[in-house]
């Protein structure tokens, strides 16, 4: 059985969503800094997610530690109107 990391590494659409240098201090946002190495501050909108093409994007930019991925997780729940625990 493939790990959730292979079946991700095979999808040829995978869930994008916008970065913008906007920062409004929404619940929908997770900030991204230098330090996570974005040429700025900037905010990652979650209010604003699509599908896209893996094969259309470029280099990476940034990737977020594991123990940032619970701040994506929130700021999706509130995108799609659920409460976080």
């Amino acid at each position: 059985m493939l790990t959730r990391d292979e079946v991700i590494d095979r999808l040829n659409e995978i869930i994008v969503a916008q970065v913008t240098r906007t920062i409004r201090g929404l619940g929908t946002e997770v900030l991204l800094t230098e330090e996570d190495g974005m040429p700025t501050a900037c905010a990652v909108n979650f209010d604003h997610v699509s599908l896209g093409q893996r094969d259309r994007f470029g280099s990476v930019l940034c990737s977020l530690p594991e123990e940032r991925w619970p701040e994506v997780r929130v700021a999706l729940l509130a995108a799609c109107g659920f409460e976080s625990e």
